[in-house]
């Protein structure tokens, strides 16, 4: 599969319906595949935990969820990247796992949160096969129950969405417990779909700026990662551009 290197991370030169293709033929084998996402706070994360980065490049799929990693592409060099914002393709997503019966456990957010994104879902594609859901923070079902309900229901897809990098580290660590044939990590995906979060206006994402409106529906949460996030990144990419490496890693967890 081609790809380009950001920031030391191979990312997938798929567009949204070339990852669905793989998806459609990987539910029918007998193999475990993992599909991962960075955007920039991903990378700047994925630059000083040496643990998260090789996961990154562990998985079979890692696609670009931010337009900051699509231009990235596009100022290295390489494979011109697509953005496939999680919120943007869920909607084509249920249509084929209706089409096809691919049955969904999902795994994300606080306590209510997948519950609630289940019957938002059920509501609209009557006929897609959400097989069990669980918090991503096990406060309603352990950690063991929950390991216990998806080996027992055996879905075809695991969606987890735990935040960058525990949902990532998660999935690794658990990735021979799980029978699923795709483990997909969705981030705040869930958290959108129940109205926990609201959802960029259509034409703020349309000029990228879906980071900007994040940032004002929750500033105190979210400075860091897009205040001094967002800089950093930059410098990374032109760091790289140059021929550097810039910062090195600092932690290995």
């Amino acid at each position: 599969m081609n790809s380009v290197g950001i920031l030391g991370v191979n990312v997938s030169c798929l567009d949204i319906e070339g990852i669905f293709a793989r998806v459609k033929e990987w539910v029918e084998g007998d193999q475990r595949r993992t599909i991962l996402y960075v955007n920039a706070h991903c990378l700047n994360i994925a630059s000083e935990d040496t643990y998260y980065h090789r996961l990154l490049n562990q998985a079979d799929i890692v696609y670009a969820d931010g337009i900051s990693v699509v231009w990235s592409s596009r100022i290295l060099g390489g494979c011109k990247l697509k953005k496939n914002t999680n919120a943007d393709w869920i909607g084509e997503f249920c249509l084929i796992a209706e089409q096809v019966s691919i049955q969904i456990y999902i795994l994300a957010g606080e306590e209510g949160v997948a519950g609630k994104a289940k019957d938002n879902l059920l509501k609209e594609y009557p006929r897609i096969k959400i097989v069990g859901y669980g918090d991503g923070f096990f406060k309603g079902k352990s950690e063991i129950q929950v390991l216990n309900e998806i080996r027992t229901l055996s879905p075809h897809v695991l969606f987890v969405g735990m935040g960058t990098p525990r949902q990532e580290k998660w999935i690794f660590e658990h990735r021979e417990e799980i029978s699923a044939p795709v483990c997909w990590d969705v981030g705040a995906l869930f958290d959108y779909i129940s109205g926990k979060e609201p959802r960029v206006p259509h034409w703020l994402n349309a000029v990228g700026l879906e980071w900007f409106w994040r940032l004002l529906v929750d500033p105190v949460g979210k400075w860091e990662r897009y205040v001094l996030g967002n800089p950093r990144f930059v410098i990374r990419i032109l760091f790289q551009k140059l021929g550097f490496r810039f910062p090195i890693f600092l932690k290995d967890d």
